[in-house]
């Protein structure tokens, strides 16, 4: 009588129980050779033991430092969580961006860029620092106390006339510095942003479509001719959005006294 043929059962986890036999033997085996070599080779385990923060100062740079040691100190430096990192700063409203490098052996890198303001908003509630992409900052105290144009008017404050002086302050700063720097409040207007400067009582009209149009002409014409009017402070407006002219509001004439009565 013949006999019938024996098979072995089959075991469909048999080659994912080999699979990760062979993975835990070759992790064991590199773990082994890298404490090998950082014991009596003098090879660097590469984990962070430093974080270092450029692109900003003071009190940021050290908010920064203390919450990225926090997250990333003696964690592996090419398998550290840096998306966790990224999210965690860039929640500050401060930080416009972050750029994060990985230097061996043991260095985090991180590269902050802040947003810069370029207002000052005064509210009933405090003074608060705008930036140039319209994000309310911090309010304004003796750590940030540089002098920038104030928005002071509640009528300029709608959400699309504080964007429209964000924007004309932003381009004024980059074409304009030296007429910017002078600027001490912005105004929005259905004529255009309207800028008061120091040493001149007069609002300057502005142009909404070319807000630098006229200024460099109005630079030149107020050191070499309006500054030295003896009649300065009576001077009603300046307007720059004319092609190639400055147009001054020349001061009202004073009515005659009136005669006396018979």
């Amino acid at each position: 009588m013949s006999m019938l043929p024996r098979t072995r059962p089959k075991r469909p986890w048999l080659p994912w129980a080999r699979a990760g036999i062979t993975v835990t033997v070759i992790g064991l085996a590199g773990w082994g050779l890298l404490e090998l070599g950082t014991r009596y080779l003098g090879l660097q385990k590469l984990v962070i033991e430093q974080v270092n923060v450029s692109g900003c100062r003071g009190e940021r740079q050290a908010e920064v430092q203390k919450l990225a040691e926090q997250l990333v100190l003696g964690k592996p430096l090419f398998w550290v969580d840096a998306e966790e990192l990224r999210a965690r700063i860039e929640t500050k409203r401060w930080v416009r961006g972050l750029q994060i490098r990985k230097d061996p052996p043991d260095r985090l890198s991180l590269a902050i860029e802040e947003r810069r303001p370029v207002l000052w908003l005064v509210r009933p509630n405090g003074v608060f620092l705008v930036s140039d992409d319209g994000v309310l900052l911090d309010r304004v105290n003796q750590a940030n106390l540089n002098p920038i144009p104030v928005v002071v008017d509640p009528t300029s404050q709608t959400d699309l006339g504080l964007a429209r002086l964000v924007s004309a302050a932003r381009i004024l700063r980059e074409k304009q510095q030296g007429f910017y720097e002078r600027i001490t409040e912005l105004r929005d207007s259905p004529k255009g942003p309207v800028a008061y400067i120091e040493g001149l009582l007069a609002p300057i009209y502005l142009s909404r479509k070319d807000v630098t149009k006229n200024v460099p002409n109005f630079q030149g014409l107020f050191v070499d001719r309006l500054s030295q009017r003896p009649d300065l402070t009576r001077l009603r407006y300046i307007d720059l959005r004319w092609d190639d002219e400055v147009a001054v509001g020349e001061p009202e004439d004073e009515p005659p006294p009136a005669k006396p009565r018979r």
